[in-house]
């Protein structure tokens, strides 16, 4: 099958999401960039390189019938906070109503610093996918590279508190089925601060 060239800003109902990235410091058994094969909705998400700030903001082109502008393709945006930065700042220009950006969590352990405040600078909202309440599952089923296993269930959880505390709207999501406990993985997202949202494997919403 040949696949179409790779889509840096693709549509998802009435938001748009940015593909600014392809490297990710996990392999979640979730992750339909595996079982798609980096598609989506007809989007090819396998990015051939790191596109750069002027690309991403063409392919964003108008942003008049969006509600909200997500950071958001099969790679983990914290790698590029600083192209994030400028391509946040050059949206809010252009009239974006909200920005969001969904990710794993590790963009303290990436940075190698507490980059909330940074965050804050420029997104209306943060949806951390942490998954579950135990460290032991966590690594289980995310799957981090060896660098991000010892710390890293731990580090997401500073992230979310240190998101909570700065930024407006700081979910966290689970996938349903992995937390065994839904109950106590509440417990611990709300006593970081923010607030719970579990969601369906990614396959379901191709009938939603």
């Amino acid at each position: 099958m040949k696949l179409t060239p790779p889509a840096l800003a693709y549509r998802y109902k009435d938001a748009l999401y940015l593909n600014i990235t392809s490297k990710c410091p996990t392999a979640c058994e979730f992750c339909i960039k595996f079982s798609w094969d980096y598609q989506y909705r007809g989007n090819n998400l396998l990015l051939k390189k790191e596109p750069g700030v002027r690309e991403i903001l063409e392919a964003a082109g108008d942003l008049s019938t969006y509600s909200e502008i997500v950071f958001c393709g099969y790679g983990e945006s914290t790698y590029r906070l600083e192209e994030m930065k400028e391509i946040a700042r050059a949206l809010k220009a252009k009239g974006a109503k909200k920005i969001r950006l969904n990710t794993i969590g590790l963009g303290n352990l990436i940075c190698k610093r507490n980059i909330a405040p940074d965050l804050a600078l420029f997104l209306d909202s943060v949806s951390v996918s942490l998954n579950t309440s135990d460290p032991e599952t966590w690594v289980k089923v995310l799957h981090p590279l060896p660098e991000y296993r010892e710390k890293g269930f731990e580090s997401v959880c500073g992230f979310i508190r240190e998101c909570a505390k700065v930024i407006p709207e700081t979910y966290v999501t689970a996938v349903e089925g992995i937390e065994k406990d839904p109950k106590k993985f509440s417990a611990l997202v709300e006593s970081l601060g923010a607030k719970v949202r579990l969601r369906p494997y990614l396959d379901d919403y191709e009938n939603s």
